[in-house]
């Protein structure tokens, strides 16, 4: 990778236009939505008289730019004696600011520290524009002043109560201080705290454009009020923001998975930092970042002491359920539901030929996997369905279930358990919250409804598979899957691990201290250098292109324009015919490998070809 110098862009200009120019503050300076990823610093214009009033910081303005009109966002106004010849804005969108100083603010930190385009990331954060919205009538309302510190903190959630009545009950002590920033998952997270607070502004992708654009005003605009959101709601302007307030923070769904990749919980970070704001982790267990900073004070942690009745069964002949665990099972079924958790959903996620153990694959080259006891094989690459399959080694025709999933699991715990009534939660089908009162419910992780006297027993089944996946989040993801399900049981309930007697996580369950895995994981995550003891990048580049890059980074390290303890990883072959390259530094030098990166992109940009795939601090490391 050849040294890169900064690239040094001029401000558009031309004749002066005709016209009289504002009075006062006759330049603004407007991140361009240009399209273009190397043209990201702001540019000078000159806004007319005529435009001035309604022209603020925050407003959505368009402008001449290379020959078209664009959209561009006004980050700054100001007098600029140097401004003559500068183009002149051609048209105000918005009357009214959409976007506050501190809001732009976090858009241009988020983008310079993924390594983005400022637009980018203004996609994310603000609503697309809806004329009708904006016909409406819009007054700042006044914002309130702080008292109060801003303390990070993690709250875990107790077990047997339903964690959306805790966070209401914390949100009553915090009431008459400001507006409220909350953040989940899901739209399944939003129609549960709705039900609690039905009041709440919805911040969520799923509204449709109008909606979501005249909630984002409503948010701006109002005050003392509660906004509830997916995603993109972190960047939320509020003007009387007291808080902000992240459930399940470790959560896959909080990772834009658009470029720039972005993610809530550091985006909230940068946020509590940049504006002063109160924050606070709501969730079963944190994620290995949140630990981290727990472990040097960054984090206040605010654990909830109980304990669970918690008893293991190891499995002996490699069977679904060893028969201690349906004596269990069947006893819990007198006092109430049981629920069931699956790894998985479906019926079997893998064929085997039951003489010889030859995968069973397709023709072309796809796994097969069985959706019911009845359906057919269907490929997973091509859908192609074979009902007249034969294993290709030794013609066998009997097929062994590998990878079971829940409808296998149900199938089979009905031959064990007899008439009882059994529902499956799962994917489309997920039910209701209290609308189980018996039976058995086999539920895959996150699909699991709450009972309304809880469960009178927890089962997990295949809890190891849980544990050994091989991709790095995969404990973080374990804990927070056992944590989260085994706090649905009833205070007089059992959790029954399907698991070898000797793992950590009994005891860490039962007495309910998820902390005792997490410094496990946290000590090995150092002892090899991976996030988040330190700073990761990914990169999917070409297989033509790759030794370049890996030379290129390489080069960087010895000419220490990287620090010398950069390692770089691969390239690795992806499924897709790619390869990645991983490039991990010293998180204090996290900046140094943004700003190189960054530099390169614009490079490639500026000389027409097209950008790397990339993400810095990705969810996963693995392929």
């Amino acid at each position: 990778m050849a040294p890169v110098k900064p690239l040094r862009l001029k401000s558009e200009r031309a004749e002066k236009s005709a016209g009289a120019l504002a009075s006062v503050n006759p330049c603004v300076e407007v991140i361009v939505d240009s399209g273009v990823y190397h043209l990201d610093n702001t540019f000078s214009y000159l806004v007319p008289q005529s435009l001035s009033a309604t022209c603020f910081v925050g407003s959505r303005i368009q402008v001449p730019f290379n020959g078209r009109e664009l959209e561009a966002i006004v980050v700054k106004r100001s007098g600029n004696d140097s401004a003559v010849g500068f183009k002149v804005i051609s048209k105000v969108i918005t009357p009214f600011p959409v976007a506050s100083e501190q809001s732009l603010q976090l858009i241009l930190e988020v983008a310079r520290h993924w390594a983005a385009h400022p637009y980018d990331v203004i996609r994310s954060a603000i609503p697309p524009r809806v004329a009708a919205v904006d016909k409406k009538e819009w007054s700042q309302e006044t914002s309130l002043p702080k008292n109060q510190r801003a303390v990070i903190e993690y709250l875990q959630f107790p077990p047997h109560e339903n964690p959306y009545l805790v966070l209401s009950k914390y949100l009553a002590d915090s009431k008459g201080k400001g507006s409220i920033l909350i953040v989940v998952p899901d739209s399944r997270a939003i129609e549960r705290f709705l039900k609690l607070l039905p009041d709440a502004i919805v911040l969520d992708s799923q509204l449709d454009r109008t909606d979501r654009y005249e909630n984002y005003l409503r948010a701006k605009y109002g005050a003392e009020n509660i906004i509830v959101g997916t995603r993109s709601a972190i960047f939320a302007d509020v003007c009387d923001l007291s808080r902000i307030i992240v459930i399940d923070e470790g959560s896959e769904s909080f990772y834009e998975p658009r470029t720039p990749g972005w993610n809530v919980r550091d985006v909230a970070l940068i946020r509590s930092e940049l504006n002063d704001l109160p924050l606070t982790f709501l969730g079963y267990s944190p994620s290995a970042e949140i630990g981290a900073m727990i472990e040097t004070g960054t984090v206040a942690y605010r654990n909830h002491a109980a304990r669970l009745h918690v008893d293991s069964f190891q499995p002996e002949f490699a069977e679904l359920l060893p028969g201690k665990v349906i004596k269990e099972i069947r006893g819990a079924l007198h006092k109430g539901p049981v629920l069931v958790i699956a790894p998985r959903k479906g019926y079997a996620q893998g064929i085997q030929c039951s003489k010889c153990r030859n995968i069973a694959l397709c023709a072309c080259g796809g796994k097969y996997v069985k959706e019911s006891e009845v359906s057919d094989l269907e490929c997973t690459l091509c859908g192609e369905k074979n009902g007249d399959w034969s294993c290709s080694w030794c013609q066998n025709r009997n097929q062994f279930l590998v990878s079971r999933g829940s409808s296998r699991f149900a199938h089979e715990i009905g031959r064990a358990i007899t008439g009882v009534p059994i529902a499956s939660s799962e994917g489309d089908h997920i039910l209701d919250d209290g609308s189980i009162t018996n039976g058995i419910v086999i539920a895959t992780p996150g699909a699991a409804p709450f009972a309304v006297t809880g469960y009178s027993a927890v089962v997990f089944l295949e809890s190891e598979s849980l544990l050994s996946q091989a991709d790095i989040r995969a404990q973080e993801r374990a804990r927070n899957i056992f944590f989260s399900h085994s706090a649905l049981v009833a205070h007089d309930g059992k959790i029954l691990l399907i698991i070898n007697h000797e793992n950590p996580l009994v005891g860490s369950l039962a007495s309910w201290k998820p902390s005792l895995l997490l410094q496990k994981d946290l000590r090995d995550r150092v002892e090899t250098a991976l996030p988040p003891s330190t700073f990761a990048l990914s990169i999917d580049a070409q297989v033509s292109e790759s030794a370049a890059l890996v030379q290129g980074f390489e080069q960087a390290r010895k000419d220490a324009r990287l620090p010398s303890a950069t390692r770089i990883l691969g390239p690795s072959l992806l499924k897709g015919g790619l390869h990645r390259i991983l490039v991990l530094v010293p998180r204090d030098s996290s900046l140094v490998l943004t700003e190189l990166v960054h530099e390169f992109q614009r490079r490639r940009s500026a000389s027409g070809k097209s950008l790397l795939s990339m993400r810095i601090e990705p969810y996963s490391l693995s392929r």
